[in-house]
């Protein structure tokens, strides 16, 4: 039991040296929390005093956000009722682009039909009109050889009214008995042989060129020493186009002059002149 007991005392010592140096820290320790306690109620009174003045700075902010997204919110209104005003104009003008197009291909359409068909007409009216100088060469033509037989035919006129007075004469003079006393004179003189106007041969290829326009006369460069004479025609030609054609009316040695005929186009200082086509 003693033994015991010396424990006990020492183990009772060893914790009441330990609770006494255990209160002294927990004083200091106490002392020092009351003074960070102090120190972190004016730090908190400090920070809530910011919060107030931060809380006022947000709610003014969030009041003019507010009033800011109000704003936004009546333009983005307004700027939707332009969208669909103008989606609804996009649609009526795509509408009339499409109605225009569909004029538009029709117009092409018809414009390559007026194109075609007035290559026709003029493909018909070269045509037309190289017939027609064809058709004027061979008037032309008949109408020198009907000139010709009217000719001709005046000459036998002519001559068989001589016959027919020669008979008279000679039957007069054998019912006179007088027949081979003299020469027979005949009333009607004998004709002349029926001359052709002046031509150029068929070989007699003439060609020159247009030296000079003035209204209806025109000047070209070849004259009588390359065998022009008057009246003789020549075709005004600009490369493969037929122009007019003129025909002679003054000849000098190296130039001569005409009048127009024919006319299909103005002829140019230039232009080829040719008896032939």
């Amino acid at each position: 039991m003693v033994v015991l007991l010396s424990i006990f005392s020492i183990l009772l010592c060893g914790m009441v040296v330990t609770f006494v140096g255990n209160s002294n820290n927990y004083k200091a320790l106490c002392e020092e929390q009351k003074s960070m306690n102090s120190v972190l109620q004016a730090d908190l009174t400090t920070r809530n005093e910011q919060y107030d003045t931060l809380d006022k700075k947000y709610k003014e902010l969030e009041s003019n956000l507010q009033g800011d997204l109000k704003n936004l919110e009546a333009e983005k209104n307004l700027l939707a009722a332009d969208l669909h005003k103008a989606e609804r104009l996009a649609q009526q003008y795509q509408a009339q682009a499409d109605s225009w197009k569909g004029v538009m291909a029709g117009f092409e359409q018809s414009v390559r039909n007026l194109q075609s068909s007035l290559s026709q007409t003029q493909q018909q009216l070269d045509h037309a009109r190289a017939q027609g100088i064809k058709d004027q060469k061979e008037l032309n033509q008949i109408t020198a050889d009907l000139y010709e037989k009217i000719v001709q035919l005046q000459s036998m006129e002519a001559e068989r009214r001589r016959l027919l007075e020669q008979k008279k004469d000679l039957e007069s003079q054998f019912s006179s008995g007088t027949a081979g006393a003299r020469e027979v004179i005949p009333v009607t003189p004998l004709p002349r042989t029926a001359t052709p106007a002046t031509a150029i041969a068929a070989g007699d290829y003439i060609k020159g060129l247009v030296t000079d326009v003035k209204e209806n006369l025109i000047t070209l460069s070849i004259g009588s020493a390359d065998g022009v004479k008057e009246k003789t025609v020549f075709h005004i030609t600009r490369g493969d186009r037929f122009l007019c054609d003129v025909v002679v009316t003054d000849v000098d040695i190296n130039q001569c002059a005409g009048v127009l005929d024919l006319v299909q186009q103005p002829p140019q200082v230039g232009d080829t002149a040719s008896t032939q086509l």
